[in-house]
C-alpha cells in the first residue's frame, strides 16, 4: 500500500478520533453545567482540529474507499525529486501532468533527454498517486514495475 493513502487514512481516523469525543464532551458533559473556562476551550479546539483533519480529507473519500483509480499512460520524462531526496517526478509530456512518488526507479538516465513511456496509477482527481510502472519508448519492454 501507497505511503500517501497511509497517511490519508491516519489523518482521516484522527479527525474521527477528535470530533466524536470533542462533541460528547461539549454537548452532553458540559451542557449547561458551570465548567472552567480554559477546559471549554480545550475540547473546543480539539474539535477544530478534528474537523480540519476531516475537512481536508473527506472530499477525497470515496475515490480512497472505492478504488476507482484512473490510469493515465503517454511518453514521460522523469526527473529526480530536488526536494525528497530519493524521490523522482515524472512528468507526461503529452498532457504535462507531473506526479511525485517516493521511490525512484533504477534505470540507466533520467532528464529531459532521455524519454520513457509510462502508466500512472492516480485517483479520479489525481490528488493521490498510486503507482507507476516505466517502459522502455521504442520496445514497449517493462523497466521498472512499482
Amino acid at each position: 500500500m501507497n505511503a500517501e493513502i497511509i497517511t490519508y487514512i491516519f489523518i482521516f481516523l484522527l479527525g474521527v478520533a477528535f470530533v466524536l469525543p470533542a462533541c460528547y464532551v461539549l454537548v452532553l458533559r458540559f451542557g449547561n453545567k458551570q465548567y472552567a473556562f480554559f477546559n471549554k476551550l480545550k475540547w473546543t479546539g480539539v474539535l477544530l482540529l478534528g474537523l480540519l483533519c476531516l475537512s481536508i480529507t473527506i472530499p477525497s473519500f470515496t475515490e480512497m474507499v472505492f478504488p476507482d483509480y484512473r490510469v493515465l499512460e503517454g511518453p514521460c520524462i522523469l526527473e529526480p525529486s530536488e526536494s525528497k531526496g530519493t524521490s523522482i517526478d515524472i512528468t507526461l509530456t503529452e498532457t504535462n501532468d507531473t506526479f511525485s512518488f517516493r521511490d525512484a526507479p533504477d534505470l540507466d538516465a533520467y532528464g529531459k533527454k532521455v524519454s520513457y513511456y509510462c502508466q500512472v496509477t492516480t485517483t479520479q482527481n489525481q490528488a493521490f498517486e498510486i503507482n507507476y510502472q516505466v517502459f522502455n519508448k521504442d520496445t514497449q519492454t517493462l523497466l521498472y514495475p512499482n
